[in-house]
């Protein structure tokens, strides 16, 4: 009779406890954030990395603000802050946004060091950031690894992973893949990570991909339009320091230099705002080739080219062969031109 009634008891506990997760999981989010020694009037948005847009906003009142509303799935967000003359100013904080009762703290001076209480996903990324921070780099990159298979079924572990998938093997990141509940694997970071998984990586020596974009008047472009050129195909991003670096010092050199030539400029924006690409491009006097799809890194044409890491080009020679790819940006290399002179010898 007492096993029976442990036993009982235990079955109670258990259906108690999973009653208890029943009733506390959240429907939406209430974000609520102590911003202490921040100025009122400070203006604040909330900008969901995921989707690439700002979906709230709110102003710093007695050192405090809140939001809340709904998430499909845990999102990378930031918190942005401008002081009254609309100015962007220093502190921010990043975190995984949940519907859950979520609070931040933190102070002016350190906001990015913020407290953050009621994130499970955040509180997950701060554990594989301690692995990071304290590992050896010898063994660094295996221990974040091993860390990223064991924790599979969320969305932080699959934006890390989706920004070492170049160090991994594709049957490895299809293990993973497989690893995933069906909310993970059907998610967009999801379906990102088998796409790539499944194709075969560009390299040099290996006939180009064609690329189709519309430029800022609407009108579609395709690579294969300008076979028979020397093509430099180069993916940025507004948000990219050097790549803006690039555009306004080396690539105008590039365009007068080679201006007799059958040499093409083809830029491929990673934006996912029109806006947002037609101010960069006009501050940065872009008179070359510039497209986009304005899906960003998720774009079918940024996988063709296994895309990662920004500035990255690839010139294509004559026969739409690729001869070289640059990753990076440092001025007065030459690096390119180099290659174009090559090529046109």
């Amino acid at each position: 009779m007492k096993k029976l009634f442990l036993v009982l008891s235990i079955l109670l506990i258990i259906a108690s406890c999973k009653e208890k997760e029943k009733v506390t999981k959240k429907e939406i989010f209430n974000l609520t954030v102590t911003a202490k020694n921040f100025p009122d009037s400070t203006k604040v948005y909330l900008y969901n990395r995921d989707i690439d847009k700002n979906i709230d906003s709110a102003y710093v009142l007695n050192h405090s603000f809140n939001f809340s509303g709904k998430v499909d799935l845990p999102s990378l967000c930031y918190l942005e802050f401008y002081d009254k003359n609309k100015k962007q100013i220093e502190p921010y904080k990043f975190f995984f946004l949940e519907n859950q009762d979520i609070s931040i703290i933190g102070d002016y001076s350190d906001f990015i060091n913020a407290k953050v209480i009621g994130s499970y996903q955040t509180n997950l990324y701060l554990k594989y950031d301690s692995i990071s921070t304290n590992s050896d780099k010898a063994n660094r990159a295996s221990k974040e690894i091993d860390f990223l298979f064991s924790n599979a079924n969320n969305q932080m572990t699959l934006n890390e992973l989706l920004y070492k998938k170049k160090e991994i093997s594709k049957d490895s990141l299809l293990v993973f893949y497989e690893k995933l509940d069906s909310i993970n694997s059907n998610s967009a970071k999801g379906q990102e990570l088998l796409t790539y998984a499944k194709t075969i990586d560009i390299k040099v020596g290996d006939k180009f991909r064609d690329i189709i974009g519309k430029d800022l008047n609407g009108e579609k472009h395709k690579l294969s339009d300008h076979l028979g050129k020397i093509i430099l195909l180069d993916f940025w991003a507004p948000g990219c320091y050097p790549c803006r670096l690039q555009n306004k010092n080396e690539f105008p050199e590039l365009v007068k230099k080679y201006n007799k030539e059958d040499f093409i400029i083809i830029s491929y924006s990673l934006d996912t705002n029109e806006k947002s690409w037609r101010k960069s491009s006009e501050d940065d006097k872009i008179n070359w080739l510039n497209i986009s799809d304005l899906k960003g890194m998720k774009g079918e044409n940024v996988n063709k080219y296994a895309v990662t890491t920004i500035p990255n080009s690839f010139l294509i020679d004559q026969n739409g062969i690729v001869v070289k790819s640059f990753i990076g940006f440092s001025d007065g290399s030459n690096v390119i031109e180099k290659e174009i002179d090559r090529l046109l010898k």
